[in-house]
């Protein structure tokens, strides 16, 4: 009862705080300040990418709302993931207070540390599915897009800092800056997605943040189709990724499902056909009459 009670204040609190520091109760708009102009970097997206929040937000009050669900008090996977989710939406609070106070290479320590805590939440999350589809829509999708989306920023607000330090390391070109950036973020999304059934909540909160990338190289400054390209083929190698897993698991699950109903039917008799359609007839199953298989 206790951590209920915390989770729901915690998270609805910081949620509330997150839209305070973002100045949707007034003040700077956090999506004005200088680290999220569209221009500053090759791996920069449009800013209305930031409209996921809205999703992310109500994702997470779904959440605390199953928490509170009959039945769910003494559950392993929230007995467990409430302290992660706490910890996870102070330190996001704390992530818009840094970006709108403009301390952004401190903010991008404190992202890499809430990056850590959202991919160590996957370890509960995979050693406890979700046994219902409403666990998965309310627990598993919210916790995907808010770490699919906190990958997907660690690599812009990582270019963007860089691009406002003058940094250059290796290679004085933002070209080839920006091809290894989404080579990591198509590797290390392709082995998080590969985890469970097949993470599709993280890619598509990957894929959404590309997607403004696409768009912001295609029409916007500076341009670079080839990086467009890139970026649309990033995205699609981690749907494909995701897909592919999700299909894999349900095939085999089927697979192992047919096995168990199949296990007591007798082995077919091609000598005495009769008795063989008689017991088919009667089994309970999902067989019926042999006429009506195709």
């Amino acid at each position: 009862m206790v951590r209920r009670i915390l989770v729901t204040v915690v998270v609805l609190g910081s949620l509330a705080g997150t839209a305070w520091a973002a100045g949707l109760f007034g003040g700077t708009e956090i999506w004005t300040v200088d680290l999220f102009r569209p221009d500053l970097s090759l791996l920069s997206p449009h800013r209305y990418a930031l409209a996921i929040w809205a999703l992310i937000g109500l994702g997470l009050v779904g959440y605390v709302v199953h928490q509170w669900l009959p039945g769910e008090s003494n559950s392993p996977r929230h007995r467990r993931l409430g302290w992660v989710v706490m910890a996870a939406v102070l330190l996001n609070f704390g992530l818009a207070l840094m970006i709108s106070a403009g301390l952004y290479l401190e903010s991008l320590i404190l992202h890499g540390v809430l990056l850590v805590l959202l991919l160590f939440s996957l370890r509960w999350l995979n050693r406890w599915p979700a046994a219902t589809s409403t666990e998965g829509s309310l627990v598993d999708v919210p916790l995907g897009l808010f770490l699919g989306w906190t990958g997907f920023t660690a690599l812009s607000h990582c270019a963007a800092v860089l691009s406002l330090n003058g940094f250059s390391w290796l290679w004085d070109d933002d070209f080839r800056w920006a091809l290894v950036g989404l080579g990591i973020v198509v590797v290390i999304g392709s082995v998080v997605c590969s985890t469970d059934r097949g993470r599709i909540a993280v890619a598509l909160a990957v894929v959404w943040g590309i997607g403004w990338i696409v768009v912001e190289r295609i029409i916007g400054q500076p341009q670079s189709l080839l990086i467009a390209g890139t970026a649309a083929l990033a995205a699609f190698l981690l749907l494909i990724t995701s897909g592919s897993r999700r299909h894999r698991v349900d095939h085999s699950y089927r697979r192992a499902l047919r096995r168990r109903q199949t296990a007591n039917l007798p082995p077919l008799n091609l000598d005495d056909e009769d008795d063989d359609d008689d017991f088919y007839d009667e089994y309970p199953g999902r067989f019926g009459r042999p006429d009506d298989r195709r």
